[in-house]
């Protein structure tokens, strides 16, 4: 329950921060991790399928945030399997 909170108190402080000037930014240099970062926010996966946010950076946080979600349900399902034998 701990981690369906803190993903739903996430959500809501990128549903207030969308669209704002609050939205941080992403450093642009020129050096090989931002860059990474940047191309890795700009495929299209986070600018066309996944948009339920206008800046790419929450998009990505949300899909990362499920995807762990998703690990951890996975992981407490087999380990109460496991258990009950």
């Amino acid at each position: 329950m701990t981690y369906l909170g803190v993903f739903l108190f996430v959500q809501i402080i990128f549903v207030l921060v969308d669209g704002t000037s609050l939205e941080p930014n992403i450093n642009d240099s020129d050096s090989f991790i931002p860059r990474t970062f940047r191309s890795i926010l700009d495929s299209s996966l986070f600018t066309e399928w996944i948009t339920p946010y206008s800046y790419p950076f929450f998009n990505m946080v949300m899909v990362v945030h499920i995807i762990a979600l998703l690990i951890v349900a996975v992981a407490d399902i087999i380990a109460l399997l496991f258990s009950k034998k």
